[in-house]
């Protein structure tokens, strides 16, 4: 199980002939961003079970679930405070989103519903998926356990190859999607809430063939349980692909030593540091002053060392600020 978020206007990029003296070529599209969620659960034998969509609204419209080809189903109406099944096809969220109460009836009404009219005994039902909180709650765990659901969370960053759906289901329901939309747009039809169930039942029939579906658990491993299926080097720790950042202050003004109680380790001191030195006064003793402290307290950031300041440079310091 997976969900997956899908734009109403946008589609593919293209490629086109234009003369030469043409800087830019300009494509017709709808341009429409809004998000709309959609539940997709495939089974390690090649078939699915109906999607389940979240719309982002208020308020729920019948239109939107009148023309559904793709047979998706309505989940919950968690916000008109209404839980029947009335046979429409679509739940809303004020956000498009899922969350935790339409995790929890996504559970009950579709996973557990559509599932257990396939099984020939009372046995268990493997629920693989994500750490998203909609699925770690107390009420989704009891329902689960309580139905003979287990659930497996996949651990964190790993569903690029563990997770069937994002390992070779999703891209190709991406393709097919923007290829329609793209259509669409050449033919000034835009994509609404109203026709979407149409349109993406289109590109799921496409995309979603039994051999894909089958493959997808065949690459993680996951059935035909392989556990060499996934090569060493995806379980080799993360590599620094960082580069090294420059320093963020002016260049040098002077050399200035930094002593530890170990070593002493010679540096430039940055000229708005040296700046701030000769204007402030730091007694041999007493109370350190403040504006002094914090230069001090900013080279031992910027190099990276728990250093201190001999009391000799300190002198030193105090008076070369006095000439």
């Amino acid at each position: 199980m997976q969900s997956l978020g899908i734009q109403l206007g946008i589609g593919n990029r293209i490629k086109a002939f234009v003369d030469k003296s043409q800087k830019t070529a300009y494509q017709v599209e709808n341009g429409n961003r809004e998000l709309v969620t959609i539940i997709e659960t495939v089974c390690a034998d090649g078939t699915t079970i109906p999607p389940s969509v979240i719309f982002q609204g208020k308020k729920r419209n019948l239109e939107w679930g009148r023309n559904n080809p793709a047979n998706a189903r309505y989940v919950i109406d968690t916000y008109m405070n209404t839980q029947t099944d009335s046979g429409y096809s679509i739940s809303h969220s004020p956000n498009g989103w899922t969350d935790q109460e339409l995790g929890s009836a996504w559970l009950e009404r579709n996973f557990d519903r559509f599932t257990k009219a396939r099984m020939t005994s009372n046995g268990y039902r493997l629920l693989i998926l994500d750490g998203h909180n909609s699925h770690c709650t107390y009420k989704f765990c009891k329902y689960a356990s309580d139905n003979n659901i287990i659930v497996i969370c996949l651990p964190p960053h790993t569903t690029h190859a563990l997770q069937p759906c994002d390992v070779g289901v999703f891209g190709p329901l991406a393709k097919e999607w923007k290829i329609i939309v793209t259509a669409l747009n050449h033919q000034m039809v835009p994509v609404t809430k109203g026709n979407l169930l149409e349109h993406y039942h289109k590109a799921r029939v496409k995309a979603f063939k039994p051999s894909t579906l089958i493959s997808a658990f065949r690459k993680t491993g996951i059935w035909p349980l392989d556990p060499n299926a996934l090569p060493p080097s995806a379980y080799a720790p993360a590599l620094n692909t960082t580069t090294q950042s420059a320093q963020p202050i002016p260049a040098p003004a002077h050399p200035f030593t930094i002593s530890d109680p170990t070593t002493t380790v010679p540096f430039p001191i940055p000229s708005a540091l040296a700046t701030v030195g000769k204007t402030s006064s730091i007694a041999a003793s007493g109370p350190v002053d403040p504006i002094s402290d914090v230069a001090e307290r900013s080279v031992r950031t910027l190099y990276g060392k728990q250093t201190h300041t001999t009391q000799r440079e300190r002198d030193d310091l105090s008076n070369s600020a006095k000439t």
